[in-house]
């Protein structure tokens, strides 16, 4: 055999009685030291579990924060069209008529209309 083959099978060797010892010690175990394994092994995943409902509670206030800026940007954006519209129809309503616009809108108000 080369020397590489044997040091694998020894290498093979030591994982198998690793895991025929670890494997032991489960089996000889009482209920009291599998009740504390079992705890020891729950509490990574509970607090793993607290973190993960911790950080969709802070994404979950995130978004809402983002939505609520979304339609405070979109309010404006609406009140600011409008306060130009109005600004634009006061403007329009202010300008002075011409005296010719001034007299045909007198002689359309005056005709008499029959229908």
């Amino acid at each position: 055999m080369l020397l590489y083959e044997m040091f694998a099978i020894g290498i093979a060797l030591v994982l198998v009685v690793a895991a025929i010892g670890g494997l032991a010690a489960r089996v000889m175990m009482g209920p009291e030291e599998t009740a504390l394994s079992r705890l020891a092994r729950a509490a990574p995943a509970q607090r793993r579990l607290v973190a993960s409902a911790a950080q969709q509670e802070r994404d979950a206030r995130a978004a809402a924060a983002q939505r609520r800026l979304v339609a405070a940007a979109a309010q404006q954006e609406r009140d600011a069209r409008a306060a130009a519209a109005k600004r634009q129809y006061e403007d329009a309503l202010a300008a002075p008529l011409s005296p010719r616009l001034a007299t045909l809108i007198t002689q359309l108000e005056t005709q008499d209309v029959s229908a």
